[in-house]
C-alpha cells in the first residue's frame, strides 16, 4: 500500500517564501514606483535673517550644520556669513519712503551648501523643499529663527 504523505510547510519553506515575496516587492518598488531615480546635485543657497539683534549674528559660523524646524535632518552646512545694517521703512507726511537705521539690529546672510534632489517644487534637501522666496524655520547650533531663501545656485 502506498501511503500518501501530507506535505506541511516547515520553517525553511516559510522563510524562503517570505524572502521571495520581499525580493519581488523591492523590484516592483524600484522599477514601477521610482523609475529613473535622480542623481543628487550640489546646491548653494543663501538665507536672509532680517532684523536680528546684532549680538546673535555671531551664533552662526562656517561649518555649522543647519537643521529644518523639527531638527530631524540637516539641510546643509554653513559656508559663509555676512551682515548688513537693518533699516525700518516708513513714510514721511507726503508719503515718500523714509529709511531709518535700527540700532543694535542687523540683517544676517547665511550661505549654505547641500546635496539636493531637484523636483518640480524646488530642491529637496533632507526632507525639506527649498525654493527661492520661501520662508523657512531653521536651527543652527546656537540659534533658532525664521529665514527667507533669497537665492539658489547649482554648483558644477
Amino acid at each position: 500500500m502506498a501511503q500518501e504523505q501530507k506535505r506541511r510547510l516547515n520553517m525553511i519553506d516559510f522563510v524562503l517564501i517570505i524572502a521571495i515575496i520581499a525580493a519581488l516587492a523591492a523590484i516592483i518598488f524600484r522599477v514601477i514606483l521610482q523609475p529613473g531615480a535622480q542623481d543628487a546635485v550640489r546646491i548653494r543657497y543663501v538665507l536672509e535673517i532680517s532684523q536680528i539683534q546684532t549680538e546673535f549674528c555671531s551664533k552662526v559660523a562656517p561649518e555649522d550644520l543647519v537643521f529644518y524646524e523639527d531638527g530631524a535632518g540637516d539641510i546643509g552646512t554653513v559656508t559663509a556669513t555676512s551682515t548688513a545694517p537693518a533699516y525700518f521703512k516708513g513714510t514721511d507726511r507726503e508719503g515718500n519712503p523714509v529709511y531709518t537705521e535700527m540700532e543694535d539690529y542687523s540683517i544676517l546672510y547665511v550661505t549654505i551648501e547641500a546635496d539636493a534632489l531637484q523636483s518640480s517644487a524646488g530642491y529637496d534637501v533632507g526632507g525639506c523643499t527649498i525654493h527661492g522666496g520661501d520662508t523657512l524655520t531653521v536651527q543652527f547650533p546656537g540659534l533658532y529663527c525664521e529665514a527667507q531663501c533669497i537665492s539658489i545656485n547649482v554648483l558644477e
